[in-house]
């Protein structure tokens, strides 16, 4: 059970506030006060301690936004505080991981194109400068964990700037379409999983209380369209069909969707890896409904009679007996009690490796609209980052490429500029060029053209004369 833990105990030791520029955790003023204490975590989303506090408390007054209160060896901020002066008078605490609360506000003014490397890369170069740091794939392993990226995995990452840390983690996750957070106070790690495969089988009879299982369809491709490098696809190796169809879609019904493999090219391992999606050993197979089940674990690792292995963390998976079905499924979210005896409330279900393209969608696709483009509707083209390089489009042909730089269009075959379009210091500018890299024809937005070298043509027109070759050349 050691090599699967990923929740960091610490010591058992009430709440402990510190001074808000705190780095090391290990004094602190005890609240001995604070009760109904509380942790909730979410894969990927929110790390946070609630508690309350007696308003009449000896350290009530030490209570302030922005300290650090150290709960099972872990630094979250207090973010909000709620006083109440009904019949008890009360403070209502509200905290985050210093990584929730942090990251969101360090600025990043730009990370570059980085093609072809290792996540962790880009990564690294995110948290550059800050007070965080990256967990060694050493110590990871020790805790039955790995780096996204250590078994060779590659991304291409294009410039984005004006974003946090917090941000740009989110970026790199999604360029993956895979990778879980990983905290330790101020260290990180972004890994394949966190969390093991644990041997708890949550019953009703044992420790499991009010179960709903809700199952969802969102999301569930029954007809799957796999696109590989440049759009190719899998016609020529499927009987002239560009798409897979799974078994389930006589149960529900015809659900279309695609998958693109970039770094697959041909048809054969195109259609090999789309065939996993439907895959019954695939745990995240997209042709099944989602299943998701929140209910009350009563955490019996608390009482002395039972072993730690009967505990549960985030990220583990579990099996829930139900009706007699085996459903099996990870903990993606947690709210439990350290110090006390209430019931843990559970949630369990599917973590999608595309997970931040389904998850709020929608708002996801507004925030970003809104941060880039202006308030008539149009797209910044400065903001288009992380799908366009700052430095334009560029398009390469085998003879040649096409730069869209801002106001700008050239033009070049090899290695040589042969044209240049579009607006220069508030002027039209139009300039052919010749193969010693002169300029050949240059046409301004005055209606003037000025031609460099021999002019060759069989008839030129000036006004109501005509120039024209005749039979002696």
């Amino acid at each position: 059970m050691e090599q699967c833990l990923t929740m960091l105990t610490g010591v058992m030791t009430m709440l402990k506030i510190l001074p808000f520029d705190s780095k090391s955790f290990d004094l602190g003023i005890v609240l001995g006060s604070a009760y109904n204490v509380h942790i909730t975590r979410e894969i990927n989303g929110s790390n946070m301690l609630e508690f309350l506090y007696p308003g009449s408390g000896d350290k009530a007054n030490l209570i302030q936004e922005n300290k650090i209160v150290v709960c099972q060896g872990q630094a979250y901020r207090i973010v909000k505080t709620t006083i109440s002066n009904g019949g008890k008078s009360e403070i209502s605490v509200q905290c985050h991981h210093v990584y929730n609360a942090d990251t969101p506000n360090i600025h990043i003014q730009n990370i570059p194109d980085m093609i072809g490397v290792n996540p962790y890369k880009v990564i690294e170069k995110a948290f550059d400068g800050s007070d965080f740091s990256l967990i060694s794939e050493e110590e990871l392993n020790k805790l039955g964990m790995t780096w996204i990226g250590s078994d060779g995995f590659l991304i291409d990452f294009f410039s984005t700037d004006k974003i946090s840390v917090y941000e740009a983690v989110n970026a790199v996750i999604e360029n993956c379409g895979k990778g879980e957070i990983y905290t330790d106070n101020y260290r990180f790690a972004l890994v394949e999983r966190i969390g093991c495969d644990s041997n708890i089988r949550l019953e009703l009879t044992k420790n499991m209380q009010n179960i709903s299982i809700e199952r969802d369809i969102t999301g569930m491709v029954t007809r799957l369209y796999p696109y590989g490098y440049d759009d190719a696809h899998i016609g020529s190796v499927n009987g002239g069909l560009q798409y897979l169809q799974s078994d389930n879609a006589d149960i529900y019904g015809v659900k279309e969707g695609f998958r693109d493999y970039s770094d697959y090219t041909e048809p054969e391992k195109i259609m090999s890896r789309a065939m996993w999606e439907f895959n019954s050993e695939n745990k995240e197979r997209i042709d099944v409904p989602s299943v998701n089940i929140t209910g009350t674990f009563a955490d019996i690792s608390k009482l002395s009679e039972f072993k730690d292995d009967e505990s549960l963390n985030i990220g583990d998976g579990v099996t829930v007996l139900d009706n007699g079905n085996e459903i099996y499924e990870r903990v993606i979210k947690i709210e439990y009690y350290p110090y006390e005896s209430e019931s843990t409330v559970i949630s369990i279900g599917r973590v999608k490796k595309d997970m931040y393209f389904y998850l709020e969608q929608m708002g996801l696709l507004t925030r970003r609209y809104k941060k880039v483009s202006t308030t008539s509707g149009k797209v910044k083209a400065q903001s288009v980052s992380g799908i366009i390089s700052n430095s334009g489009i560029k398009v390469t042909g085998s003879s040649g490429q096409v730069s869209i730089l801002s106001d700008i269009i050239e033009i070049t075959s090899g290695n040589m500029l042969k044209t240049k379009i579009g607006n220069s210091d508030g002027k039209f500018i139009c300039t052919v060029f010749d193969n010693s890299g002169g300029k050949a024809l240059e046409l301004g937005d005055d209606g003037k053209a000025e031609f460099c070298g021999n002019l060759t043509a069989d008839k030129i027109n000036i006004g109501e004369n005509v120039i024209e070759v005749n039979e002696l050349g």
